[in-house]
């Protein structure tokens, strides 16, 4: 079986639509402020547009993809950090309420640093201190009201 750059780009395109679709019901907020569509209509828009662009470079290239061996699937280093990150992210969504944002947010960029290699060390800090500037950014300056879990009991 190939996996065609093609087909994938094509499915970008088809996700990029549908999250614009998605978010056509959306409230607007008075005096052009932008609303709750904002953000996911540019993702879509993005999606789409290089999904396109994965399609047309498949188209041109002829789909010379090689076959891939799904059995040893589990030895590419890429698709084990691809899966690291998406079970990552929904244990993110899962555990969020319960531990917080701060505790939740640095424990998913410190596995993933050092799933990536980071020395512990050095992703803890970067961890640490990013996640802890999302947070001022997010919850102080632009008032979203983020999960405090444990923390703040």
């Amino acid at each position: 079986m190939k996996i065609s750059d093609t087909v994938v780009g094509a499915g970008f395109v088809t996700a990029g639509a549908l999250i614009i679709a998605g978010t056509l019901n959306y409230p607007t907020l008075a005096a052009g402020h932008p609303g709750p569509s904002l953000f996911p209509r540019i993702l879509g828009g993005l999606m789409a547009v290089f999904g396109g662009l994965v399609s047309v470079q498949g188209l041109r290239n002829r789909d010379t993809t090689e076959d891939v061996e799904w059995l040893l699937l589990y030895k590419n280093t890429a698709f084990i950090n691809a899966m690291f990150v998406l079970v990552g992210v929904l244990a993110y969504i899962l555990l969020v309420e319960k531990l917080g944002f701060l505790v939740m947010g640095a424990l998913l960029l410190f596995v993933i640093m050092w799933r990536l290699k980071v020395s512990p060390v050095k992703a803890l800090i970067v961890a640490v201190v990013f996640n802890t500037i999302v947070h001022f950014l997010f919850a102080k300056i632009m008032r979203v009201p983020l999960p405090m879990g444990i923390l703040w009991w």
